[in-house]
């Protein structure tokens, strides 16, 4: 494959990724999660409000929902590959450019 058609395909990937994160934005898929997140947490405080009119025994960890999600597989792994790949090549690029600048100096 030569150069052009890498190109293409790299703009087209971006370009798809980029609408497709758009349009979850516009169709309120976030607005729609966050309304889910605010309805468990209604729920959480009228069990709650119920507790303590039942006259049981509170503790605020029963109430509190932990969310933990693992952002660990392959496609996240590729991501910070490529991030420090290219984090290296941009600070020795930097490193022999500011020492040839140094070197143009001390002359």
């Amino acid at each position: 494959m030569d150069k052009i058609k890498i190109l293409k395909i790299i703009f087209n990937l971006l370009l798809i990724t980029y609408l497709t994160l758009y349009f979850c934005g516009m169709s309120g898929y976030y607005e729609y999660e966050n309304y889910q997140k605010m309805t468990l947490t209604e729920e959480q405080i009228m069990k709650f409000e119920q507790d303590v009119k039942d006259g049981k025994e509170v503790d605020v960890e029963d109430y509190i929902i932990k969310e933990k999600t693992d952002y660990n597989n392959k496609i996240a792994d590729t991501g910070k590959r490529i991030s420090y790949t290219i984090s290296d090549l941009v600070s020795t690029l930097l490193t022999k450019i500011f020492g040839y600048l140094e070197g143009l100096i001390d002359e």
